[in-house]
């Protein structure tokens, strides 16, 4: 056997390895696999890419590519917003899916948006959401409205020299907006040895948006004391720059009798705010809870928290994380419902809802009450999301990322939400002729109400008689149609309703000429290679390096017996023999 032998089998067998361990897939058919073909374990560890998603032929972005784990024909029938976000999420922005996780509306010219719901101002319904730049912990921008064409009907900011944080934007029943701000001020932090410290106070206001005028503003640090959080300051706090964030606010909500509700990550609770003087009337959860807990606890000692929010008046939705990324008080984040009773001061726990996989989200994440009484829980951190029954019953689970890699940010999602949504986009529908294919792809974005295609061809792109060559139903956000061979020059599709009525027509295109999609405009971002290839080239250049060191090894031993042979030659001698 030569030096060069034994190496070159054991790349041989590193590369059968690979191939044992890791079904084959190529980028081109990943895209025509369904949900069902894909793997959970494999899509959880990042096999179809550390943000899985789809390419179109007509539509000029990507979007993602969620696995459904488990569906259930009593989950709610409305469509899910959400915004994925990440290192590895190269178009960011405002998404809705349907419950196949299909594509219906995506936008990327805003960039990373947060925040992504349907709320209802004037009689009307806008998708709401926040939209600037995220500093890790807050945002700092404005909100933004859009009707049902996904025009941008209001922009909202804060009143003041103040800017738009990323975590609330709620509008009441009686037209005004309740906002989160975060603004760095100076502060005594004697306490941590600072005396001209800087902190980032957390603020809410309540804006008319019919008027734009201020309603209410409450700052924590006017009826929280600072050496009260629970966060660390660490080396916070000394400089502007480095202000200590030492409440956090994330939620904001307003019950019948115009008192508020918030909830503080670095307090570990939530609080209700007098809607006149801003005092606080009680706190639930924390170092300073108000209440007795009936449950033994586990309706008070939610920690890190997010999203609490009123579900009618005796009732309480939180998002119990249970960690913050160093600190962990808990095994899994849970959705909380609980149920308060303000004359005995007490709460206990009427349901708790927690992830089939036992996630734990170190940051982030909702609760919402569906229409038909479901509950919706968004993982925040870890990309995914959980219907389930009132009872804590899980319905349908669905994975926007790989969630065994939360803790690298590869893709995240803020808060995920669902509501009953029409879309009439004032664009046309998007088609792309692929002559080699002898198809035409059609797609609208945005559009709710197409409930099939119908193919129609001319011999002048300008007449005004085209003739219907067949029907398509719509089964997913892109459809292909074959062209038929007797089809004339130029190609259309009709977009229809559920009863036939023409929504509105595509662009003729040419069935002989290759259609140039356009890209819809978005942050330029660079290419980054896949965690899996990344992984499986450190293992191939780890077995390199093994083969190096084995050869180089072999070769100097060999060497230097070859030297000791010629310098002193072994020879036997047998020993004397004695009588």
């Amino acid at each position: 056997m030569s030096p060069m032998s034994l190496p070159f089998q054991l790349m041989l067998a590193l590369v059968l390895a690979l191939q044992g361990i890791f079904p084959s897939a190529s980028a081109s058919s990943l895209i025509t696999q369904s949900n069902d073909e894909r793997s959970v374990s494999w899509f959880d560890w990042g096999w179809y890419g550390a943000y899985p998603h789809r390419n179109y032929e007509s539509f000029g972005a990507q979007s993602p590519w969620p696995l459904v784990v488990k569906t259930d024909e009593r989950c709610d029938n409305g469509y899910i917003f959400a915004e994925p976000r990440g290192f590895y999420v190269d178009t960011p922005g405002p998404v809705i899916l349907d419950n196949d996780g299909n594509l219906v509306w995506m936008e990327t010219r805003w960039g990373e948006a947060m925040d992504v719901k349907v709320q209802r101002f004037n009689g009307k319904d806008y998708i709401t959401f926040w939209h600037g730049t995220d500093n890790g912990t807050f945002g700092e921008g404005y909100y933004l409205m859009l009707d049902e064409s996904y025009q941008v009907f209001k922009k909202v900011v804060p009143i003041g020299d103040f800017t738009g944080d990323l975590h609330e934007f709620r509008i009441t029943e009686e037209g005004t907006a309740l906002m989160t701000i975060y603004n760095r001020k100076p502060a005594d932090l004697s306490a941590y040895g600072i005396p001209d410290g800087w902190i980032f106070d957390s603020i809410f206001q309540e804006i008319d948006l019919n008027t734009d005028e201020l309603i209410f503003e409450w700052h924590a640090s006017d009826h929280f004391p600072i050496s009260d959080t629970l966060a660390p300051i660490n080396r916070q706090g000394k400089t502007a720059k480095n202000a200590f964030d030492f409440f956090h606010i994330n939620s904001v909500d307003k019950d019948e009798s115009g008192d508020y509700i918030i909830s503080s990550r670095y307090y570990c609770n939530v609080a209700a705010i007098n809607g006149k003087d801003g005092s606080v009337l009680w706190q639930l959860g924390g170092a300073n809870s108000s209440f007795g807990d009936l449950s033994d606890g586990a309706a008070s000692n939610f920690t890190w928290n997010h999203h609490a929010a009123w579900q009618g008046k005796n009732n309480l939705t939180v998002f119990d994380n249970g960690s913050n990324g160093h600190q962990n008080s808990a095994k899994y984040s849970r959705g909380l419902m609980i149920n308060l009773d303000m004359d005995a001061m007490t709460v206990s726990l009427e349901q708790e809802y927690i992830s089939p996989q036992r996630m734990l989200s170190p940051s982030q994440g909702s609760v919402q009450v569906l229409p038909n009484g479901n509950v919706l829980v968004g993982w925040g951190h870890v990309p995914s999301f959980t219907e389930f029954s009132r009872e804590g019953e899980v319905l349908c689970d669905t994975h926007i990322g790989p969630i065994n890699f939360d803790v690298c940010s590869w893709v995240k999602n803020y808060r995920t939400f669902k509501y009953p949504w029409v879309g009439r986009p004032k664009t046309l529908p998007d088609v792309a002729m692929r002559p080699k294919k002898n198809a035409l792809f059609v797609s609208w974005n945005g559009a709710t109400e197409v409930y099939s295609w119908l193919l129609q061809s001319a011999s002048d792109a300008l007449s005004d008689e085209f003739r219907d060559l067949g029907f398509t139903m719509k089964t997913a956000f892109e459809m292909m149609m074959s062209i038929p061979k007797d089809a004339d020059e130029f190609i259309r599709v009709a977009a229809l309703d559920r009863d036939g009525n023409v929504l509105a027509y595509s662009t003729p295109v040419s069935k002989n000429e290759y259609t140039v999609t356009r890209l819809l405009d978005a942050p330029v971002r660079g290419n980054r290679m896949e965690p899996l290839h990344i992984l499986c080239l450190s293992m191939i250049g780890a077995a390199i390096g093994v083969c190096i060191v084995f050869v180089f090894r072999f070769t100097i031993h060999r060497g230097i017996n070859r030297v000791l042979r010629r310098a002193a030659p072994f020879k036997y001698q047998a020993l004397p023999m004695h009588s």
